[in-house]
């Protein structure tokens, strides 16, 4: 159960004239504090054995660990904040043949497909295809798109049999992970190669699903590395339309990947995964054909791929102390309306230690870079056509533990330096009380910030135009460099409680005052002489 309440706030520092048409372009980005039907399967192995959450009593549920909340392992009883964990049985339970359809099963998660290839995924509210606040991660690595602040759910298409877990907190995780978590994080965890050995052979079929099957293999090399390899293909028919007709969102998708684990030393364990896409989707949507004409809808057809590498070296100085370095690369291209290809290199270092015996600190410090390109098109384009990215960003979260087993206080910040706002600070604090081993107290204060994505900062759109007294007029949409960040307060409470060895109780309340928010604005217009015709076009940015 979740309540809440949010308070807006926009800053507007330029004067709109006289309006020719409002656009209007979701003003408000809600910030709020925080397998699959088979026809054949072969077993990879009697070594793969799943963690039966069922048999387990509530009272011990509350004692799983979870990561996302502060990047190191930590009881859910002891968790200041509002989390759900989709264990592999819950997969296995569902139904579900992707993860935007396991993400329904989460309470204050509002999941709604548009179309055969496309979700609109959300907490707390404000739901839209782009939802820009919400970061989501596969294996601590960003899959949130700078280019346009939102996530591609048709290219995370994963397997389901190779996800450990998916760790979902609704509210603010931004003291520890990054700018743009300030509605959840949403972190997929894979299994480690050592637990899918063995052959797997998933298939299916049906109306809509016309096909859609997985091959898995893993085993080891030598004693000490492990490994798996698989391939994944779906086959979707279409939606129908809005008169029964073809949708034209049928589509295809193809993913191959790999993951290695290998342990160096009793103190040292690489892990080394990577993987590559390619698929063909119906994209219904708006063209323009001319810069005085109306957009009009299209079944466009979008050909996307992509893939990533990534290497994480874990070293383990003593029980309570370690280090991770983390090294990943990200491509992905899409001929759509706007032609976009993207490459992110990303490194992030960290390091968790005990001081004392009642304290436990963690700090990390974090570089990417982004580069863009936008072929554009006459609907959609960018200026210029390339962009680059880079932010450089540090944390540091200590807790402390005031009463042992009773009372913990987490605090922390994020310094981010980012290429639109500079620095700035994201801090938390956490408090929770455990008066009982089936029952958790919390309250949380945190500030979290969205970061203005290209579109943002660079887009071109032509919405269309029509012939005035004075010769064709076109309507037309711009970015604005002088966007900052959006900033949002949150203030978090919860109670978590077992009732009974089956009943459970999770009640959440929180309340966000939002600030600095992105609105749509007209503008003066003004004349172009090229290209020909001469135009006069309405100037409609967006302002701070």
């Amino acid at each position: 159960m979740e309540i809440g309440l949010r308070l807006i706030r926009r800053t507007n520092r330029s004067d709109p004239a006289s309006v020719i048409l409002w656009i209007c372009k979701e003003a408000v980005r809600g910030f709020l504090v925080t397998a699959i039907a088979i026809l054949m399967t072969i077993p990879a192995s009697p070594h793969e054995t799943a963690q039966d959450l069922s048999s387990k009593s509530l009272e011990d549920l509350m004692n799983v660990e979870v990561t996302s909340v502060s990047k190191t392992e930590q009881r859910l009883s002891r968790t200041a904040s509002a989390v759900f964990v989709i264990t592999q049985e819950d997969m296995r339970r569902s139904g579900a043949t992707n993860i935007p359809d396991l993400l329904r099963m989460v309470p204050g998660v509002s999941v709604a497909q548009i179309n055969a290839n496309t979700w609109a995924i959300t907490t707390r509210g404000l739901n839209g295809r782009f939802s820009n606040e919400l970061l989501v991660m596969l294996d601590g690595r960003s899959v949130y798109t700078p280019t346009f602040d939102g996530v591609r759910w048709d290219a995370l298409d994963l397997p389901l049999e190779v996800i450990e877990r998916i760790e979902v907190i609704r509210g603010p995780g931004a003291s520890v992970w990054a700018t743009n978590a300030v509605n959840g994080v949403i972190n997929i965890i894979t299994k480690k190669a050592s637990g899918t050995s063995g052959d797997m052979v998933v298939a299916g079929g049906g109306t809509i699903d016309q096909g859609f099957g997985t091959l898995q293999y893993g085993g080891s090399i030598g004693k000490d590395t492990s490994y798996r390899v698989f391939t994944k293909y779906l086959n979707q028919d279409h939606f129908p339309g809005t008169n029964g007709q073809d949708g034209g969102d049928g589509w295809n998708f193809t993913r191959v990947g790999f993951r290695t684990d290998t342990v160096f030393s009793p103190k040292d364990t690489v892990t080394f995964e990577g993987d590559m896409y390619r698929g063909r989707e119906g994209t219904p949507g708006l063209s323009v054909t001319s810069i005085t004409s109306p957009a009009v809808e299209v079944q466009a057809q979008t050909n996307l791929g992509g893939g990533f590498l990534q290497i994480v070296w874990d070293h383990t100085f003593s029980p309570t102390a370690g280090t991770s370095l983390q090294v990943s690369y990200n491509e992905y291209e899409r001929n759509d309306a706007l032609g976009e290809t993207e490459g992110t290199f990303d490194i992030a270092f960290q390091h968790h230690f005990a001081w004392g015996n009642r304290q436990s600190l963690i700090w990390g410090v974090e570089f990417r870079d982004s580069n863009s390109r936008a072929v554009g098109s006459l609907l959609v384009s960018m200026d210029p056509a390339n962009a680059g990215i880079q932010m450089f960003s540090s944390f540091v979260q200590d807790e402390i533990v005031l009463v042992p087993d009773r009372l913990f206080l987490t605090a922390g910040t994020k310094v981010e330096r980012s290429y639109s706002n500079g620095w700035d600070a994201q801090p938390s604090v956490r408090v929770a009380w455990t008066p009982t081993a089936r029952q958790t107290l919390w309250a949380a204060i945190s500030h979290a910030d969205r970061t203005p994505s290209e579109l943002d900062h660079f887009v071109v759109s032509n919405l269309g135009g029509f012939t005035g007294p004075n010769g064709p007029v076109a309507l037309r949409l711009f970015g604005n460099l002088d966007l900052g960040n959006e900033q949002t307060n949150s203030y978090e409470a919860g109670y978590r409680t077992s009732l009974a060895d089956k009943l459970s109780l999770d009640f959440t309340a929180y309340y966000a005052s939002q600030y600095d928010q992105e609105t749509t604005e007209p503008g003066a217009s003004f004349f172009e002489a090229a290209p020909a015709p001469p135009t006069s076009s309405c100037l409609w940015p967006t302002p701070t």
